[in-house]
């Protein structure tokens, strides 16, 4: 009898330890992104520098998801220089590295994902780091004509503005950067839990279920029996598509079909129901796609999910 109640104490103790643990695991983080006034900042700062050592540039800053979000050049450089400053950031923000890097591993065939991935790992493109945390990036083009002063001009102008990366950023008169709760890859995954349990207890069959970040990333994936490979893919663009457009994919898909705005058709986008950004707030924290069943069904199961994992959130924006 002792033996058989120390063996059930124990088993409680691992339930609640599992418990705890779980609850230990938040589902939402925050998220920080350099702010256009800080990356005007940078890019001024470079091209302060350029002018005084005489060479031409076009600049790019992206977001940590590799979003552009400031341009400008100076007078010279050739067309594509500004094309390749925007690949050179996005290519930095995505992969968390500097370009120059990312061009002796693929040279050196050590890792060549960047270049069949379609990224553009050509040295000039910087991660522009804050306390150890990548906010998103800056790339220069200058076709040659700076003698390579072009990367040194960014990665000055990146420690002028934001410091070593080590430490928070020096004063500002405006924000450097800006920070947003985001959902974390444990609440995604709750999130298609609770879609695949609200399926089984309707009896729901085929369906493919996504949840996306803020930056429309794929962090949790799920498909219940009998799904098909166009459940599956719709499910995600779903998902990208509602993260992107920051509203339910059954509204675009009225707006399309009445030709209010065709928009999201035309940038290929997918604006079809079943589709629902997530808000805490003021902040989208992601979004979350599901594909595949019958009628409405997939709508019903995305919301359902939604208000299990996140009973206080909203499919819209407030005010």
């Amino acid at each position: 009898m002792l033996h058989r109640s120390l063996a059930t104490l124990l088993a409680m103790c691992v339930g609640f330890s599992g418990i705890a643990q779980a609850q230990a695991q938040s589902l939402l983080m925050d998220k920080r992104d350099v702010t256009p006034y800080g990356a005007r900042k940078i890019m001024d700062a470079c091209f302060a520098q350029a002018a005084r050592e005489h060479f031409p540039i076009a600049l790019a800053v992206a977001d940590s998801a590799g979003n552009l979000i400031a341009y400008q050049q100076t007078d010279g450089p050739m067309t594509h220089t500004g094309l390749t400053a925007q690949l050179k950031a996005r290519t930095a923000a995505v992969f968390r590295r500097d370009t120059g890097s990312l061009y002796d591993r693929v040279n050196k065939q050590v890792n060549r994902a960047p270049e069949w991935m379609g990224y553009f790992p050509i040295p000039g493109g910087f991660p522009i780091v804050v306390q150890g945390e990548v906010v998103g990036a800056m790339g220069a083009g200058s076709a040659g004509l700076s003698g390579g002063k072009d990367e040194d001009c960014v990665q000055s102008a990146i420690k002028s503005v934001f410091g070593d990366g080590k430490a928070a950023p020096p004063a500002s008169p405006q924000p450097l950067l800006v920070t947003r709760k985001v959902i974390t890859p444990f609440g995604a995954r709750k999130l298609a839990d609770a879609c695949v349990a609200y399926a089984d207890q309707k009896k729901f069959r085929a369906l493919g279920i996504t949840v996306v970040d803020a930056d429309a990333t794929l962090l949790a994936f799920q498909s219940t029996e009998g799904a098909l490979k166009t459940a599956l893919d719709t499910s995600q663009l779903k998902a990208q598509t509602a993260a992107r457009w920051q509203r339910p994919t059954a509204e675009l898909w009225d707006r399309v079909n009445k030709q209010v705005n065709r928009a999201p058709e035309f940038i290929g986008d997918f604006a079809q129901p079943g589709g629902f950004p997530i808000f805490v707030g003021k902040d989208m924290i992601g979004a979350i796609g599901a594909g595949g069943a019958e009628g409405n069904q997939d709508d019903e199961c995305a919301q359902a999910a939604i208000k299990a994992v996140f009973p206080m959130a909203s499919v819209a924006q407030k005010p």
